[in-house]
């Protein structure tokens, strides 16, 4: 009762309830504890964790905490990483706990909140919950986008990624290699976490190249193959990511999306990476009259084609 009384007088006040069916239409749109050092699974040297969630919250009081709030704050986030590490919570009420989150980090989050997010306790929190509910794709996928959200910026994404973000999200795309949904929101959340060369060499260590070469050729839709050439550039990039079946993977992505420039563009910047002196010449045949390649040419198409110097 004195728990309860001190939660009420903290809670912050006004009212904006989300319910479990926007939750799932929001999907459809669309733990660890201890010690505060954890050491990554690359090998890596160790870092500071922030501390684990407070689990001797009562659940219902952190649940209606969460739904009572406005937005986010430090006292909020506290509550919203109670609600999902509680082992007595319910799939629904976790989904709730996150919908919310999506709702306050709808983009553009404000700096203040992002920063709250990354200090807190809440990124472990929401990596377990991937963890737990990886058999239960609406639920995955609402944490993997509380995950991409919570990382627009660089420490975000950085707090994320120690708390164990990389390993989970290959093991949600080994789990459903079938589903083009749970694998979209994989891609985009492997394109969020990789802001800088040190994740991106993670990812590729773990095996996300695989993982995303596997994903865009089980899936032929428009959203996997541009987020999957997004994560390719990134991993290629800054991942330093072998070449070995990147070209052929973009090649099929340029063709069966011929008219869309946005893939065009990602995909020829995959090109530019792993194949020598890429669109750097006119092709002969186009000058000729026609090239049998069309698309899959690695010369340029005329002028406007070319790229560098």
């Amino acid at each position: 009762m004195a728990a309860d009384a001190t939660l009420a007088r903290r809670r912050v006040p006004d009212t904006n309830g989300t319910s479990s069916s926007s939750t799932h239409s929001l999907v459809a749109a669309q733990g660890n504890n201890g010690s505060a050092w954890h050491r990554p699974r690359n090998g890596s040297l160790s870092v500071p964790l922030p501390p684990p969630a407070d689990k001797s919250l009562p659940l219902a009081s952190a649940l209606r905490a969460v739904e009572e709030a406005s937005g986010p704050s430090e006292w909020v986030l506290h509550c919203v990483s109670a609600v999902l590490e509680h082992p007595a919570a319910s799939r629904l009420e976790v989904e709730v706990a996150l919908a919310r989150l999506v709702s306050w980090l709808a983009p553009p989050a404000e700096a203040k909140a992002l920063a709250l997010v990354a200090a807190s306790s809440l990124p472990m929190a929401v990596i377990n919950a991937i963890r737990r509910f990886r058999n239960e794709p609406p639920a995955a996928a609402l944490a993997c986008v509380v995950v991409v959200r919570c990382s627009g910026s660089s420490e975000g994404a950085a707090a994320h990624v120690r708390a164990g973000a990389m390993q989970e999200v290959g093991g949600l795309m080994d789990s459903h290699p079938s589903h083009g949904g749970v694998q979209n929101v994989c891609l985009l959340l492997l394109c969020a976490l990789m802001k800088d060369g040190g994740a991106a060499r993670q990812a590729v260590s773990l095996g996300a190249v695989g993982r995303v070469l596997r994903a865009m050729e089980a899936t032929a839709g428009r959203e996997v193959q541009y987020n999957g050439c997004v994560a390719l550039r990134l991993l290629a990039d800054g991942g330093r990511a072998p070449r070995v079946g990147l070209q052929e993977a973009v090649m099929r992505a340029k063709v069966a999306h011929q008219s869309d420039d946005a893939i065009s563009g990602v995909a020829n910047d995959v090109l530019a990476i792993v194949t020598p002196r890429f669109k750097e010449v006119l092709c002969w045949h186009w000058q000729s009259g026609w090239c049998k390649l069309g698309p899959r040419c690695t010369y340029a198409h005329g002028p406007e084609d070319l790229r560098g110097g």
